[in-house]
């Protein structure tokens, strides 16, 4: 049966209305909800159809369980995260039988928005690469701790203080998570660049990087603007140019030789991406 939380070893924080709520001019500006940490969700399932009245952030540490919202579906893996703006509706769970390890925190403020868009370094609302740092933890931990004996003003200040600490330092962690995602992506278009005389298929690429299928192609299309396959057809498509300009080969020798066997399919493909026929484009260089 599917469930919301009362998870094993679980820490879940709700703050009273009333402490952000009276919030000053210094917490107004940044300030928790609700946070907590779930060590092993198993057959979770959180369904808001008014959405929050908060900034919702879910940071995955281990398994993986998928988020949802205006028709949209995406995994949600380890070392991922996703921040979701107020007044979304939207739902987020496990597959039946599966679990997730999930940090998370509802936060809100003056300042909010703009450090939900820093941290996500753009406006789509879609999972993005976080390893979660041992800082980031620890100043976690540190917030729930405090507030686990009791949320009194001093303390909910403090908490509100330690969330401008957090925010940087999970800033940081996302750096971290964007240097890895380039890393993927270099790996990505270097086999591609090593197989552009011949061909290589999605599947080939996921397994080489350990992703899978449907996860390369967001990450791939969000750093490059074009599907892994796509990109690799402007490889090829690269390649003829350079061989047009530079040689006499005829098309159908060229289209052998970036690992296209249908000439007929190489020109539409060429005029497609280039805009004109390569016959035209190589008599328009002379």
């Amino acid at each position: 049966m599917k469930k919301k939380d009362g998870f094993s070893n679980q820490i879940m924080i709700v703050v009273p209305p009333e402490n952000y709520q009276k919030s000053d001019d210094i917490t107004g500006q940044l300030y928790l909800t609700d946070i907590g940490i779930f060590p092993k969700a198993e057959d979770h399932l959180v369904s808001r159809l008014n959405g929050c009245e908060s900034e919702v952030m879910i940071i995955c540490t281990g398994g993986n369980g998928w988020f949802e919202f205006e028709g949209r579906r995406f995994e949600l893996k380890k070392d991922e995260a996703i921040i979701l703006p107020a007044g979304i509706p939207h739902e987020y769970g496990t597959a039946e039988g599966e679990w997730w390890e999930i940090f998370w925190i509802h936060f809100g403020g003056n300042l909010s928005g703009a450090i939900r868009d820093g941290i996500r370094e753009n406006e789509t609302i879609a999972p993005f690469p976080l390893p979660f740092g041992q800082e980031s933890r620890h100043i976690f931990s540190l917030i729930c701790s405090s507030l686990q004996v009791g949320i009194s003003p001093m303390k909910y200040d403090l908490a509100c203080a330690r969330l401008w600490h957090l925010m940087g330092s999970i800033r940081t962690d996302r750096k971290a998570g964007s240097e890895l995602s380039r890393g993927t992506i270099n790996e990505c278009i270097s086999m591609m660049e090593d197989r552009i005389n011949g061909s290589l298929t999605l599947e080939e690429l996921s397994h080489r990087i350990s992703m899978t299928p449907q996860y390369l192609c967001r990450l791939f299309k969000q750093k490059t603007g074009h599907t892994p396959m796509e990109h690799f057809t402007r490889l090829k498509i690269q390649k003829a140019c350079y061989l047009l300009d530079m040689t006499s080969d005829q098309v159908n020798e060229i289209s052998s030789q970036i690992g296209i066997d249908d000439p007929y399919y190489f020109t539409r493909t060429f005029k497609r991406i280039m805009g004109t026929p390569p016959r035209d484009y190589r008599n328009r260089q002379k």
